[in-house]
């Protein structure tokens, strides 16, 4: 969070107050800054009454590390260095550099996953998939068995995670769908994401709620839900195994990417996960529970829900809308 001592410094010696107003600030201007410079949807009415000064004030004070990095962001956008007279960019090159780092520690304040993504292995609808190392020096990956089973995202992921229109743009590129409308090409991705899902029932809600309902309210920002990741790979199956679990959770439910590192992994834990035979299984629940504190600690953010919520799908259609709501406010998102 920003010190109280950095929001008034921001204010005072870099914006600028005069007559207690801050700078070129007018109220017009003030509401527009947000959505034009900052990418933020913030109603200043809500922060009613006080002076411009006041009401900027008292955003930033409020608001979450993410978004106060973006209005510092939207505040260096506004006034450049180049905007102030010459004989005052020195001191403004100062607070200027001064408040790049004070962005960046903003920005990654919650602990992200401490790498970037490599391999991005999803919705596997198949015979298990056959993997090689084609470059074992740079963890380059290949897949010689059953590859049209699984999908690989293979473009470079960057600090802002990954966007639904992203994930469709390669998809159209992948199967070549050029010939379609945008709107086919999202329905076509979205029914081959649903193949791999097969017949559960939880699962299907899930994803049809997320992406019936967000893509309404976030359009191009809609972050893309990827399902059935794969987080382990063990290149022997079950059988060959016998019975030999090395790696537990080879896959995660969904997995969103959303921006500054943030992985966030949404598990519905069905009876399989804690029972055996229809029988409570301390063991398996000891594993479950083992494996979230190391995802955890790895910096993944970990979400779960029951089967249970999912028995009536019209409560269960709400569950998801708050719960995603709920996410996107806390990393900014809406």
């Amino acid at each position: 969070m920003l010190k109280k001592s950095e929001i008034y410094k921001l204010v005072n010696e870099y914006i600028g107050v005069y007559n207690g107003y801050m700078r070129d600030f007018s109220y017009k201007s003030h509401y527009e800054f947000y959505p034009y410079y900052c990418d933020l949807e913030i109603n200043v009415k809500d922060y009613e009454p006080g002076t411009t000064r006041e009401k900027f004030i008292r955003i930033l004070e409020e608001a979450s590390p993410l978004v106060q990095a973006k209005i510092l962001r939207g505040v260096f956008k506004k006034y450049p260095l180049g905007y102030f007279e010459e004989k005052e960019r020195e001191t403004k090159q100062l607070i200027y550099d001064e408040y790049q780092g004070i962005i960046a520690r903003l920005e990654f304040s919650v602990p992200g996953v401490s790498s970037e993504v490599k391999n991005l292995i999803f919705a596997a609808k198949g015979p298990k998939h056959e993997i090689v190392l084609g470059d074992a020096i740079r963890n380059e990956i290949k897949i010689v068995k059953n590859q049209e089973y699984c999908l690989v995202y293979d473009r470079p992921l960057v600090e802002e995670g990954l966007l639904w229109e992203e994930l469709v743009d390669w998809w159209r590129d992948q199967e070549e769908l050029h010939n379609l409308t945008r709107s086919d090409q999202r329905h076509n991705l979205f029914e081959r994401l649903k193949t791999s899902l097969g017949d559960n029932h939880p699962e299907n809600i899930l994803l049809d709620t997320y992406y019936s309902y967000f893509w309404e309210k976030l359009k191009e920002k809609l972050p893309a839900l990827i399902p059935q990741v794969y987080l382990h790979y063990d290149p022997y199956t079950s059988k060959q195994l016998k019975g030999v679990k090395r790696l537990s959770r080879e896959r995660m439910d969904f997995l969103l990417l959303l921006p500054y590192r943030k992985n966030i992994v949404i598990e519905i834990d069905g009876k399989q996960h804690y029972s055996k035979n229809d029988k409570a299984n301390p063991q398996l629940y000891a594993e479950m529970v083992a494996e979230d504190r190391r995802l955890r600690l790895a910096g993944y953010e970990l979400y779960r829900f029951g089967g249970y919520e999912f028995l009536d799908d019209a409560k269960a259609k709400q569950t998801v809308e708050n719960f995603f709501d709920d996410l996107f406010k806390l990393h900014s998102i809406l």
